[in-house]
């Protein structure tokens, strides 16, 4: 940290400085000449010099009186810390045609960034190294690559500027969120953002809520915007929402939206096609008008059947089209985002939940209605009707009649109901089911209080919590995550981490809550001062606990979009984990029904013995194929949520159809049993959209305190917004002359020198 000292002399006595100086000369000339008549007696170049010391000696005490004082301004100042990441995805490949603000240039996007930080006379680059510390980063997807470093006024760099990017703009996604948070890394005061790019945010994470989290830390984010504005003639596949798995016997049915830029009237069609064979078709007239959606549908029973060769015969693929035809075809600026394939999984049966309570509350018939439109879920709802003979009540005549029958079941959300209402042996079925099983089990308490039954007997082990006496009036209380909360996918509401953690204690407060306390081994979630969210693992299954029934409220003004969302991730954590394969003692999943390339798949596997229970301490192997080709071992690590079940990772796949191969040990052969992951090539994103997001990053530079230029803006304007990150720090520091041991020290030592002089020469 460079620093400049400036010392001045002050006056600050209790009398003005220019008398006293004035009586200090005058005086010190008296004394020059009272004392200087004895030099007469005296010969040599030393005869005089008593007098001089006495003089200066008055001179020193009389100076006193004004007061003087030494003042030391030191100035600190540390250059700002400016991080400048260029995008590095492939939609910076493009090029843009004329515009009224930019003219015609055959260089693309990545081309002219390139040319703005590294060419002409003082390129930006340099420019703003010569007043900042300044990284230099490519975004590749959700990474970065460190290109170059200036810091500490050259102290640390890492070379001369280069001379251009050396690596091409190639990466099939932007990501505006996790990227620039790891180009970031820890964020001090004076740090500052500079993103060129041309918005094209296509992946998970929320730039917004970064940028807002930027603000926070005092980190302005200035966007470079790179692109036109104005739409090229193009027709683009945009979107397809279709889920991932159907039933054989229904009809398969999403939205498409596309966008069309292409001048208005020229004939155009999109088209689902699966081997060769048209399943739906739709003719449209191109307008330029932007998006547009259409809603298809067809029977899964035309679907052609699986391939010669596949095993598993529930997997099929359709290929998704959209074409402009006609002599002005020729007039689309790329081909390369009009088609993409989807892979769709035939199910043999949904998931399970059954959902079990004293009455009906709102949480209860909210979450029912959730289950019942999500097309992956079976849910069955069961309320006590408090008949007299609690054998006649609804609780026991509906309940599933078998053992066998409520272990199909992957999930059971138990309400305010009380232990009595239910038969002995439903009791011993639904511990089995969690303990033995692996099925997941949510406890959701209520102001009744008829859980806190439950903590004895046949049940007891399935509780997480000890139940405390209750409060008497309960204040309202926000709901907030824990440490070990924020850790958990299953409890976030937002994209960004973050933004998360701050999400929850805004939502509507509950007016109730139980009072309990976790027992060993269980984790508290979320609290509402007290746990309101308590999870633990029993047996080879899961239990959490929810201690208010009053999240419902989250609707408010915002109807599903929190309150869904969380019951649907805390079902499918706490649920028995699904597998597209299940035989008696193996089954094997994955998290997900469908891949893009590069994604990872998550493979699981349960083994069970001969007697149907799960081995929790088993060493699964498996083999990734690809082609009949082995392409990767996969090595499983135990679940931490569900003992009995084994997850292990792919590396990142690229497109075609693969088989994993699951051997139950190390030195057991591979089972019989093949999963299969499809891997659909969607379509490059970055081409989905031709033009500048302008709108976004207009958005990041506000929502964090910071500035969107164009890029022609960028050479003059940037290096001024910049100016204002350096943090200057004055120390100012003061000697008091006339009060110092020193000052009195010098008149001390000069009337000591004199009487020296004066005893050598003979005059006293």
């Amino acid at each position: 940290m460079p620093s400049v000292t400036e010392t001045t002399l002050r006056f600050t006595g209790g009398y003005p400085p220019l008398p006293v100086l004035t009586l200090a000369f005058g005086l010190a000339a008296l004394m020059w000449w009272l004392y200087g008549r004895e030099s007469r007696f005296a010969s040599g170049p030393l005869a005089k010099l008593p007098a001089l010391l006495r003089s200066l000696a008055v001179f020193v005490l009389v100076m006193a009186l004004a007061g003087p004082v030494l003042r030391h301004v030191t100035t600190l100042r540390q250059l700002g810390r400016v991080i400048i990441a260029v995008d590095g995805s492939a939609s910076m490949q493009l090029t843009d045609e004329a515009t009224e603000k930019a003219a015609t240039t055959t260089k693309s996007r990545y081309q002219r960034a390139e040319d703005m930080l590294l060419k002409g006379t003082t390129p930006l680059l340099k420019k703003l190294a010569e007043t900042q510390d300044v990284e230099f980063v490519a975004l590749r997807g959700n990474n970065t690559q460190r290109l170059w470093w200036r810091r500490q006024g050259g102290k640390d760099a890492s070379g001369e500027l280069p001379a251009t990017f050396d690596l091409p703009a190639t990466t099939p996604i932007t990501n505006l969120d996790q990227a620039l948070r790891s180009a970031l890394g820890p964020v001090t005061a004076g740090t500052a953002l500079v993103v060129l790019t041309d918005g094209q945010h296509n992946t998970s994470g929320s730039p917004e809520e970064f940028s807002a989290t930027m603000k926070t830390a005092g980190a302005p984010v200035f966007t470079i915007g790179f692109g036109t504005e104005v739409p090229p003639p193009d027709l683009s596949l945009l979107d397809v929402i279709a889920p991932e798995s159907v039933f054989s016997k229904e009809n398969f049915q999403g939205r498409l939206t596309i966008q069309d830029s292409m001048p208005a009237g020229l004939p155009a069609t999109v088209q689902i096609d699966s081997q060769g064979k048209t399943l739906w078709k739709k003719d449209f007239t191109t307008d330029g008008k932007g998006s547009k959606s259409f809603d298809f549908m067809f029977p899964v029973a035309s679907l052609p059947p699986a391939q010669p060769g596949m095993r598993d015969k529930t997997l099929r693929s359709v290929s998704i089209r959209v074409a402009a035809s006609g002599d002005r075809a020729s007039l689309e600026k790329t081909r390369a985002n009009n088609h993409r394939e989807l892979a769709i999984h035939l199910l043999e049966k949904k998931r399970k939940v059954l959902i079990l309570d004293g009455r009906p509350r709102w949480e209860t018939r909210y979450l029912h209605s959730h289950f019942d439109r999500d097309d992956r879920w079976q849910a069955s709802l069961i309320f006590d009707d408090y008949a007299e003979d609690a054998a006649k009540g609804s609780l026991q005549a509906d309940f599933p009649k078998t053992r066998d029958e409520l272990l199909t079941f992957d999930l059971i959300i138990l309400g305010d109901a009380p232990l009595q209402r239910f038969k002995g042996e439903h009791l011993d079925w639904i511990v089995e089911f969690v303990e033995k099983r692996g099925g997941g089990l949510i406890l959701l308490d209520g102001q009744r209080g008829h859980l806190r039954s439950w903590a004895n007997g046949k049940a007891a082990s399935l509780m997480p919590v000890r139940f405390l006496p209750p409060n008497d009036a309960p204040k309202p209380a926000s709901l907030e995550l824990t440490t070990d909360g924020q850790r958990f996918e299953a409890l976030r509401l937002s994209d960004s981490p973050s933004a998360n953690t701050s999400l929850w204690p805004t939502l509507p407060k509950l007016t109730w809550h139980a009072n309990v306390e976790p027992q060993p081994a269980s984790v508290t979630l979320v609290k509402a001062g007290e746990p309101a969210m308590i999870f633990r693992q029993v047996g080879a299954g899961a239990v959490l606990y929810l201690g208010t029934d009053e999240m419902w409220r989250w609707r408010f003004q915002v109807a599903d979009l929190y309150h869904q969302r969380l019951w649907m991730q805390l079902a499918a954590w706490i649920a028995a984990p699904p597998f597209q394969i299940e035989q008696k003692q193996l089954a094997i999943g994955t998290d997900r029904l469908r891949y893009a390339p590069g994604e990872t798949s998550e493979i699981r596997v349960r083994i069970r013995n001969d007697r149907g229970d799960i081995i929790t301490d088993a060493q699964p192997r498996a083999n990734l194929i690809l082609d009949g080709k082995d392409v990767a071992t996969l090595q499983f690590e135990p679940d931490q949520t569900h003992p009995g079940i084994y997850r292990a990772l792919t590396p990142p796949l690229k497109a075609g159809t693969y088989e994993v191969a699951v051997a139950e040990s190390p030195s057991s052969p591979s089972n019989d049993a093949r999963l299969s992951l499809h891997v659909s090539d969607t379509g490059n994103p970055e081409w989905a959209s031709l033009t500048m997001n302008r709108v976004l990053l207009e958005t990041m530079a506000q929502n964090s305190g910071g500035r969107f230029l164009r890029e022609e803006q960028a050479s003059t304007d940037l290096p001024n917004l910049l100016q204002t990150l350096d943090r200057k720090q004055v120390i100012t520091k003061e000697t008091i002359l006339w009060s110092s041991w020193w000052w009195f020290g010098a008149a001390i030592l000069l009337l000591t020198a004199e009487w020296l002089l004066r005893k050598r020469l003979k005059l006293v």
